[in-house]
């Protein structure tokens, strides 16, 4: 007698993941920590020190045991983690696909930081987390990014309240209509009001259709877009703070530096000092 057992795994829709890099942070007391951007989607699991943290414009509290997911060009400001040792296990992640699983697990741009349901002693995401970064083990490319999807898995298994996204095929057209016109136009002094128009909708209904699918406003992309790419230029101090304020959409320097102030917390010329590449 045969007897044939099959289960069909869908995984097509997350063929995209891959693992970037990953591994442990340790910071002492004595060490600055200064605002950065992140290209890609961090994922964290925080050992040791609490305090708060900005993400973006909102403050959020971070202590052991919590998952912090820091973004793509959401600006990360640790100055409440200041004067203490903070320790995390972290892994960098690309694809498409990356925010549909965060966002299963409950994790947004909105919500980037929650704990598990479970004891860290009991967690299988925490035990994962260690076994991959576990610096007496090496591990090659694929057997890495398995890991990285199990330990994925395993988050979404053990998320407080997990969700799934509610976007519609015709929300998430406008969604990525919108992302593409601002990838393109970025440099020009467009405003939401002309993202809206490109679209063919109103401006509040764009609003609301871009918040449920991203975690995020237009508005507050169009500026994370701006200050991305801001950042990569004053890294390479290859121009002057009133040309690259004009390569990225902002005819007036003072404007610029307004708005970088208000998204890093200093001046575009003192984040230069810090971070310029030479």
């Amino acid at each position: 007698m045969t007897e044939t057992l099959a289960k069909f795994c869908d995984s097509a829709g997350f063929a995209d993941i891959s693992l970037v890099q990953y591994g442990s942070y340790t910071r002492s007391e004595e060490a600055p920590l200064l605002p950065f951007l992140n290209e890609r989607t961090v994922v964290t699991y925080v050992t040791e020190g609490a305090g708060t943290i900005k993400l973006g414009s909102a403050q959020h509290t971070i202590e052991p045991g919590s998952i912090v997911v820091f973004f793509p060009n959401v600006c990360v400001n640790c100055t409440g983690l200041d004067g203490q040792q903070i320790s995390a296990m972290w892994l960098e992640l690309d694809g498409a696909s990356v925010p549909e699983v965060l966002t299963r697990a409950g994790l947004t741009p909105q919500k980037p930081v929650l704990s598990l349901n479970v004891p860290s002693d009991a967690s299988d995401t925490v035990a994962v987390f260690r076994r991959l970064t576990d610096p007496e083990q090496s591990y090659g490319p694929l057997r890495a990014t398995g890991i990285a999807l199990e330990l994925l898995d395993s988050l979404l298994c053990e998320t407080p309240r997990p969700c799934q996204p509610k976007v519609s095929n015709l929300q998430q057209y406008y969604v990525d209509r919108s992302v593409r016109y601002i990838k393109a136009k970025y440099q020009q002094d467009i405003s939401v009001e002309d993202v809206a128009q490109y679209c063919g909708l109103n401006r509040s209904y764009l609003g609301k259709l871009f918040r449920d699918a991203t975690g995020t406003t237009t508005q507050e992309y169009l500026i994370r877009q701006r200050m991305s790419v801001a950042c990569s230029y004053l890294e390479r101090g290859a121009a002057s703070i009133a040309t690259i304020a004009r390569s990225v959409g902002y005819p007036n320097q003072l404007h610029f530096s307004r708005a970088f102030h208000k998204v890093f917390g200093i001046p575009p010329r003192e984040w230069q000092k810090r971070n310029r590449k030479n």
